[in-house]
C-alpha cells in the first residue's frame, strides 16, 4: 500500500507542477498578447502619423504649384504683349533704317570712287598729268 501512496503522491505532485506550467504558459501568452496589441496599436499610430504628415506636405505642394501656375498665367500676357510691342517698333523703324543702310551704301560708294580715282591718277605719267591725258597716257 505505500508503494499506492507514493504513486498517488507523485501523481498529485506532477498534477499540481502541470497546473503551475499551464498557470505560468498562459500568464506568459497573456503578456505576449498584451504586448503585440500594444505593438500593434503603436505601429497604426504611427502610420496614421506619417500618413497625415504625408497628407499635409502634398497639400502644400499642391498649393505652391497652384501659385506658380497662376504667377506664369498672369505673367503669359505681359511677355506677349512685351515681344508684339518690340516688333511693332522694329516694323515702324524699317523705313529708317533702309534710309540709314542706303545712305551708308551710297557714302562707301562714292568714297571707294575717290580713292580709285586717286589712284589712277598717281598711275600716269607727269606729262599725261599736265596735259590732261592727252600725251604720255
Amino acid at each position: 500500500m505505500s508503494e499506492k501512496k507514493n504513486a498517488h503522491t507523485i501523481a498529485r505532485g506532477s498534477n499540481t507542477n502541470a497546473k503551475a506550467t499551464a498557470t505560468k504558459a498562459k500568464d506568459t501568452a497573456g503578456e505576449a498578447g498584451t504586448t503585440a496589441k500594444t505593438a500593434a496599436s503603436g505601429a497604426a499610430t504611427t502610420a496614421a502619423h506619417t500618413a497625415h504628415a504625408a497628407a499635409d506636405k502634398a497639400h502644400v505642394a499642391a498649393e505652391k504649384a497652384v501659385t506658380t501656375g497662376r504667377t506664369v498665367a498672369a505673367e503669359a500676357p505681359k511677355k506677349a504683349a512685351a515681344a508684339a510691342g518690340s516688333a511693332w517698333t522694329a516694323i515702324k523703324a524699317r523705313k529708317v533704317l533702309a534710309a540709314v543702310a542706303g545712305a551708308g551704301a551710297a557714302a562707301a560708294g562714292a568714297t571707294a570712287a575717290i580713292v580709285l580715282r586717286r589712284r589712277a591718277a598717281r598711275r600716269r605719267s607727269p606729262l599725261a598729268r599736265l596735259t590732261g591725258r592727252r600725251f604720255g597716257a
